[in-house]
């Protein structure tokens, strides 16, 4: 080797210092390490001299080792609960001013510290200190990974985390003699000087791109390399850095370990005073001894991160979390060590221990935290330490009151506990990191794609989400282009609604990108999408009901309201669109009928000006002829250049509008393409359609085959034409079993009902009866009373006037519960049941009526006639969940259960219920037109097997139709006809006012040809 080689000793091997340091950097400048390395060693002085100090602190302000820990504490809070809002700003902002001006405010208050003359001087200025771990942990680590190439991440990591080490030898060591022959305050004045110099020369830095070596990793072109994501914002950030798993479970570890590595720090330095008489001095040198093992350890753990766990994070968290096992035993031996020797040995194994530890888990953090939110993600950290710093106070008394050893031994478990939560994390990181370089690498793909104008205006990628850790969506890809309408198509539970609900924010994504106009959205929250122009148009739940008309509409343009002529005018073109409205402009919206309502949400989705609008049901609780009006409206917006998202269970009207479509089943895609391909996939349109409903011929009958096992009914017969007025009725065929006796007296009368709102007639003098086991339709436009007329007779809503008549009682003044235990039986258009319950539990409480004892005490005391009731009622529920097909259902909650499913267990609590007369209210809104097919054989197994009359409001003309005995049309609040379905939709009144000339939107839930 020639003369003037400097020989250093590396993991490496022997290297000159600048090829080492290229060797350590994988080839990338060196300058950006060593100011990172600087700023982070003496910021290290400052911390140690504080905890080597601490007993002439203690003595200098007369203060308790309670109260000096409660000072650790506070110092550790500060700097834990400064790291948030620094790391936000890192994440959104050139992070070089920020390392800057971090390390100068720190000096300044380092400085302060050797200046403070009371204990509130001091506080203050300790907690300011705190400004450098504040700025360090989460900048710095994150410029350091955007730095520097993956594999190289351990070794610039155990670079960077040397400067701990360093500062933790130099610092003690310092403070120590300089306090031991001037003052304690010196040192703190003294260490402002490099502080500053470094500050200095952090102005050379410059920013580097965020995640370009993760999308070099992920295979992506250097364009895509270079190509930054756009800074997401707080609550967006948050919540990605929330999404990682092994992330949270790091979290859930540092309470238990920061909080005893943070408690043993300070105990050392009183151990080694009060156990072992050591001065200032010698307390410097027993813990300046101990910190070059800790570059031992550095160097151990980097060359075994490098090599034996090169591609093998896992193993390495595994590892580290080992060591930190370890790492416990020592502090324990520390606690109770019979001479100096032996304990400045065991804090020797310690430091070396600790060493190994941060330098793994920063290096797989860093990996498995998306780019763009790395500085928060290693941030929220600090805030999961705070409550654990609680337990210091408590451990400094035990100290004052007991021995500082029983204090030291309190920290083991909560280290072993730290450790074994740590060693999880291993079964999850590897997913992370994954997810980390491909959602990078795709969302900067599409951005660079956008910026060049080759792109969808909204891309989904690989995405997943559910509810409560339960999968619903799985591995979604779509696009969406501007100005074009897709029909987002498939059974109940296939995942549509919530594929909405993914790409509007309000159910976040577990896996995948969500992109829109080359911005990523995919942990953004609702708020912040909706201002980027997506609003969600949800399904029968879109308007605010304590609100009034005007100011649901007022509201909606919230995203726009610098804009007010703008909105303005948006509202007028809505109430034009939807003149009903106008009369309603100042009563609540919870007082709208259901399609009402559904017309103030789609006139608040048009206020708000949207880019994309995602409408989950069009037709949901419209009639015929209000859906016939808003088919233009959406084709019209689609030319106007917004992209229209259509979830429509009516396959009818969906495919009327759409150019575009896909097809979910079981939370995938089975089908993208246009509509017109769609119609020839049997196969998929069979689990939507009604069996026998979607051949092109009219004499053509699937087979079982194709059917998967369903055969058409004998008495079926072809569907009815898109766009066509003629009415068709045979898609649902009438099966009597029971003959309707109308000679009798009826089961129930109702008589000039009436009920006024503010000044309106709803319901205006409605009269009909139903007799013993009847099916009654009741149709008419929205708003024209049906659904009062059933709050009505049901008892919820007063009446002006008029009577009713149950099985010959006059029910008129009764409750709801009083008319209910007489035999009246009422559903909803929204299933109202208990979202926190099971199914067997749902049906149980529906069997209330039939409980023997009501006794509180009876219950708690468990007595024979409890447990009979009980098992009659389980007996029930078990005949019940075997009737309605719901063995599949019986133990999951009914929040998880799709819009069809509850319908049926809405059903099946109306049969536990055992009623004479049956009020339905939309049973088939919401549900698929496979699904209206099995529930119509329900609605007559509830007439045939229960002896029940039933009366269903519905807007789904070919299902109503099929299934009912006897129509009445409304409108107005009045009874307008009534007669056999056939002769009542033909009236002209009816045609007019109710039907239209749509054919589609008369017959939803028939077939296409």
């Amino acid at each position: 080797m020639s003369e003037g080689t400097v020989l250093q000793r590396t993991w490496f091997g022997v290297r000159h210092p600048r090829r080492w340091m290229r060797d350590l950097c994988g080839g990338e400048s060196a300058f950006p390490l060593i100011v990172l390395f600087g700023l982070n060693a003496v910021d290290e002085l400052d911390r140690t001299a504080f905890g080597i100090l601490l007993p002439e602190i203690r003595d200098e302000f007369g203060i308790d080792i309670q109260t000096a820990l409660s000072l650790v504490a506070l110092s550790a809070v500060a700097a834990l609960a400064l790291q948030v809002p620094i790391a936000q700003w890192a994440d959104r902002t050139n992070r070089i001013p920020l390392v800057v001006s971090g390390a100068l405010a720190w000096g300044f208050f380092s400085g302060m510290t050797g200046l403070a003359t009371g204990l509130i001087v001091l506080t203050v200025a300790r907690s300011g200190s705190a400004l450098g771990k504040a700025v360090i942990d989460p900048t710095h680590n994150s410029l350091i990974a955007d730095y520097y190439p993956i594999e190289t991440r351990s070794r610039v990591y155990s670079f960077h985390r040397a400067a701990n080490a360093v500062g933790a030898f130099v610092g003690p060591l310092t403070a120590g003699l300089l306090a031991y022959y001037l003052d304690w305050r010196a040192p703190f004045l003294l260490f402002v000087i490099p502080t500053a110099i470094f500050a200095v020369l952090a102005t050379g830095l410059r920013d580097p791109v965020r995640g370009r070596w993760e999308r070099r990793a992920a295979g992506a072109s250097q364009e895509v390399v270079d190509t930054e994501e756009e800074s997401p914002s707080f609550a967006e950030s948050w919540r990605t850095a929330h999404k990682v798993r092994s992330l949270q479970r790091i979290w859930w570890s540092l309470p238990f370990l920061a909080t005893s590595l943070i408690g043993f720090v300070a105990l050392a330095a009183l151990l080694y005073e009060q156990e072992f008489g050591l001065d200032e001095r010698e307390r410097g040198f027993a813990a300046a001894i101990a910190e070059p093992f800790a570059l031992v350890g550095l160097v151990i753990g980097a060359r075994i991160a490098t090599r034996r766990f090169a591609g093998n994070v896992k193993g390495l968290i595994r590892f580290v979390a080992s060591i930190a096992l370890v790492t416990s035993l020592a502090s324990a031996g520390f606690a109770f060590a019979p001479s100096i020797w032996i304990a400045v040995a065991l804090n020797c194994v310690i430091s070396a221990a600790l060493a190994i530890i941060g330098p793994g888990v920063l290096a797989a953090l860093s990996l498995a935290i998306p780019p763009r939110a790395r500085a928060t993600g290693f941030a929220i950290g600090s805030l999961w330490v705070i409550p654990g710093l609680a337990v210091l106070p408590m451990i400094g008394w035990v100290a004052d009151n007991v021995t500082i050893q029983v204090g030291m031994l309190l920290l083991v478990p909560m280290f072993v506990i730290g450790s074994l939560i740590l060693r999880s994390t291993a079964d999850v990181i590897d997913d992370d990191i994954a997810q980390v370089w491909q959602s990078t690498a795709a969302r900067s793909s599409v951005l660079y794609d956008r910026r060049q104008g080759t792109t969808s205006l909204l891309l989904v990628r690989g995405v997943e989400s559910g509810y409560d850790h339960r999968r619903v969506l799985n591995g979604i890809d779509l696009h969406l282009d501007e100005g074009e309408v897709v029909a987002l198509l498939g059974t109940n539970g296939a995942g549509k609604s919530t594929l909405l609900k993914t790409i509007s924010g309000i159910v976040e994504a577990d896996r995948g990108a969500i992109v829109l106009d080359g911005r990523d959205i995919t942990h953004a929250p609702p708020n912040e999408i909706a201002a980027h122009g997506i609003v969600q148009m949800p399904g029968g739940q879109g308007v605010f009901g304590s609100l009034t008309v005007r100011e649901n509409l007022e509201l909606a343009g919230w995203t726009n309201r610098r804009d007010a002529a703008g909105v303005r005018t948006a509202i007028d073109e809505a109430l034009e669109t939807f003149p009903v409205l106008v009369d309603r402009l100042d009563d609540p919206a919870g007082n709208l009928s259901g399609g009402q309502q559904q017309m103030l949400a789609l006139g608040m989705s048009f206020v708000m000006r949207p880019r994309i609008l995602l409408i989950d049901e069009l037709s949901l609780g419209l009639a015929p002829t209000i859906v016939g009006q808003l088919l233009p409206i959406v084709r019209r917006m689609a030319a106007d250049g917004v992209t229209v998202v259509l979830v429509e269970q009516s396959v009818n009207v969906a495919l009327t509008v759409a150019e575009r479509a896909y097809f979910l089943e079981r939370g995938s895609i089975r089908f993208d393409g246009p509509t017109s391909e769609l119609l020839d996939r049997p196969d998929l349109l069979r689990s939507v359609f009604l069996a026998g409903a979607i051949t092109d011929q009219p004499d053509e009958s699937p087979t079982a085959d194709d059917t998967n096992g369903d055969t058409p009914g004998p008495d079926r017969e072809p569907g009815v034409q898109v766009d066509r007025p003629e009415v068709q009725l045979a898609d649902h065929p009438v099966v009597r079993s029971v003959d309707v006796d109308r000679s009798g007296a009826p089961v129930l009368s109702v008589r000039e009902l009436a009920v006024t709102f503010g000044g309106i007639r709803a319901v205006d003098g409605a009269t009909f009866d139903v007799f013993a086991h009847e099916i009654v339709g009741v149709i008419g436009p929205n708003g024209a009373g049906k659904t009062t007329v059933f709050d009505l007779v049901s008892g919820f809503t007063p009446r002006t006037a008029g009577t009713v008549t149950l099985d010959g009682h006059d029910i008129t003044g009764t409750s709801p519960s009083e008319r209910a235990r007489l035999g009246l039986g009422r559903s909803f258009q929204d299933a109202r049941l208990f979202p926190e319950l099971t199914v067997a539990e749902t049906l149980a409480i529906a069997q209330e009526r039939f409980v023997g004892s009501h006794s509180v005490m009876a219950a708690a005391l468990h007595l024979p006639m409890v447990v009979e009731s009980e098992l009659q009622i389980a007996g029930r529920v078990d005949e019940l969940v075997e009737l309605m097909g719901l063995g599949d259902y019986r133990h999951s909650f009914v929040r998880e259960l799709s819009t069809g499913t509850r319908r049926i267990v809405d059903l099946a609590c109306l049969v536990a219920h055992r009623p004479t007369v049956i009020l339905l209210d939309e049973p088939t809104s919401g549900i698929a037109q496979r699904e209206v097919e099995a529930l119509a054989p329900v609605v007559r197994r509830l007439r045939d097997e229960m002896g029940a009359s039933l009366v269903i409001v519905e807007h789904d003309i070919p299902f109503v139709s099929g299934v009912s005995d006897r129509l009445i049309a409304f409108d107005q609040g009045r009874v307008v006809t009534t007669g056999p379905p056939a002769d009542v939709l033909e009236h002209p009144a009816v045609v007019e006012s109710y039907l239209g000339t749509s054919g589609a939107a008369i017959a939803r839930s028939g077939g296409t040809e």
